[in-house]
């Protein structure tokens, strides 16, 4: 039978802040902890991000049924 070895500390699970311990709760304004013109700025970036990816992903479909249509 093998020994057992020590887990390495960077795989050690941590428990999470608690609603009591420290964590963001409703009362302070936000769940995610963010103020409105955070809020806004991701919501923004996020958006961005979203229609890029969708732009690209249109644009692959077309290049790949060009290449190989999937539908005569």
């Amino acid at each position: 039978m093998l020994p057992r070895l020590p887990m390495p500390r960077a795989l050690v699970r941590r428990r999470p802040y608690g609603l009591f311990q420290g964590g963001v709760t409703m009362s302070d304004g936000s769940i995610s902890g963010l103020t409105d013109e955070e809020a806004q700025e991701f919501h923004t970036f996020y958006m961005q991000g979203l229609v890029g990816f969708t732009a690209i992903a249109v644009i692959a479909h077309i290049l790949v049924w060009a290449w190989r249509p999937w539908f005569y």
